[in-house]
């Protein structure tokens, strides 16, 4: 008896230790997620005219959002990542769902928000390199030409950092497929970033961009509407702190040929720029903010040149389904200054969720965390068309560049811990260049966002 039992215990003994073993070899599996609700109340943007800065009914509304998250790190090298969001409908562009539900479930599907494979390793080279291929969010910069954040992209990139401060990455992206056996209405981008790190607090950093169709400008009605499009777009950026002081800038330049542009027998040039500067100053609790901003416009609606600085901030789908960029109500609720934002997969091209395009603005803010839990934030923005001389080729009259001027408030107050209720108001004065470039007598337009967050 006493032999069975040192021979069970041995087997015992035995089974213990490989289970541990392979429970040290198994994958750290990470599950996570968050559970917003927010009420909104919007006053003077009517939905029913490109959502211009008019005198229209208030509207207000109730909506949440849930994702879930699955972080999937195998082992040193090999990390997968899997986040699930809702979706109103089945919209592709909508991460919540409307309330007014009576004793029904909610009109929401599940998307993938992001689904991605990477991997690490010291490769050919000898130095870190790695490989991150699925569908994720992306930018560049200071992400004034491209944020692609809010919903993510399909790309595959490969990076090499050739030593510990230098960051060299290679990607490929696609932006429009429409029918996989056809190739014409394809629009691929094609990025290359460097990236250097001065110091532990400062990095410097270039990026380019190749967007390329052989007959697609998805903006654009017709599946087929151009002979070839190729729009390049060149960043210099700059990011750090140096004791209490932080910094932001960049600089983008853009070029290229699109030819037979919807078959008019006449080729398109972009010639478009913008410039973007952010300082920031910290006297504990309190930090002061300026900012200054300037994306082209085009001076000519008869040339061939596209001056407008073109933006890939994503389709223009409401304010409900847009981060904001800096204002909360300029660029995200309202029609913006923009003429031709085309460099988007929306139908007749972006009326809001333009970035900077034809815009150029100061910003003056304020962020206090006058206790602990508690954090406010205050900015004033005055803001004006850059050019406007498109506009009055199109109107056949005067335009005056003054776009308006905006105040946006924050607040963010911790109840507990990973549960946050927050306020988010604007109030946007809109200026003479809505009556003038529109026809429209131009209001004030108010927005309120409150709600609870939370994280886990």
């Amino acid at each position: 008896m006493k032999k069975y039992l040192a021979i069970l215990s041995a087997i015992i003994f035995v089974l213990c230790f490989s289970i541990a073993a392979y429970a040290m070899d198994a994958p750290e599996i990470t599950l996570g997620g968050k559970i917003i609700t927010k009420g909104w109340y919007i006053k003077n943007a009517d939905p029913a005219n490109d959502f211009m800065p008019v005198d229209t009914d208030s509207e207000a509304f109730w909506h949440s959002n849930v994702n879930l998250t699955v972080d999937a790190k195998v082992d040193d090298n090999v990390r997968g990542m899997v986040e699930i969001e809702t979706a109103s409908g089945t919209s592709r562009n909508s991460g919540l769902w409307y309330w007014g539900n009576y004793d029904t479930k909610p009109d929401t599907h599940l998307r993938i928000r992001q689904a991605w494979i990477q991997y690490i390793g010291s490769g050919l080279f000898g130095v870190p390199a790695g490989l991150k291929i699925g569908h994720m969010p992306i930018s560049l910069g200071e992400k004034i030409f491209l944020n692609n954040e809010r919903f993510g992209n399909d790309a595959l990139l490969v990076w090499i950092d050739p030593v510990k401060e230098l960051h060299l990455a290679a990607g490929v992206t696609k932006l429009n497929e429409g029918d996989i056996y056809n190739h014409f209405d394809d629009l691929d981008g094609y990025v290359l970033i460097g990236t250097y790190k001065l110091s532990q607090d400062i990095t410097f950093g270039i990026n380019y961009l190749w967007a390329h169709s052989d007959g697609n400008c998805p903006s654009t009605s017709a599946v087929n509407n151009l002979d070839s499009l190729d729009f390049h777009n060149v960043g210099l950026h700059a990011n750090g702190k140096v004791a209490g002081l932080s910094f932001a800038t960049e600089l983008d330049y853009q070029f290229g040929e699109i030819e037979n542009y919807n078959f008019s027998g006449s080729d398109v040039d972009p010639k478009g720029w913008a410039i973007f500067a952010k300082l920031g100053y910290t006297i504990d609790p309190v930090t002061i903010r300026g900012a200054f901003a300037m994306g082209s416009g085009d001076d000519d609606a008869d040339d061939n040149d596209c001056e407008e600085f073109q933006t890939l901030q994503g389709p223009d789908y409401g304010p409900t389904a847009r981060l904001v960029h800096y204002t909360q109500i300029y660029e995200r609720t309202v029609r913006t200054a923009s003429w031709n934002a085309v460099m988007t997969t929306e139908s007749g091209g972006n009326a809001r969720n333009t970035s900077i395009a034809n815009t150029t603005y100061i910003n003056l803010g304020v962020d206090v965390s006058p206790m602990k839990d508690l954090s406010l934030s205050l900015d004033g923005y005055y803001l004006w068309a850059t050019e406007t001389g498109a506009w009055e080729d199109t109107v056949g009259d005067d335009v005056d560049s003054t776009v308006g001027w905006e105040v946006d408030a924050k607040l963010n107050y911790k109840l507990a811990k990973n549960l946050s209720y927050f306020v988010e108001a604007g109030y946007f004065d809109s200026g003479e260049f809505y009556h003038d470039a529109f026809g429209v007598d131009e209001e004030q337009v108010t927005q309120l966002i409150h709600g609870l967050a939370l994280s886990f």
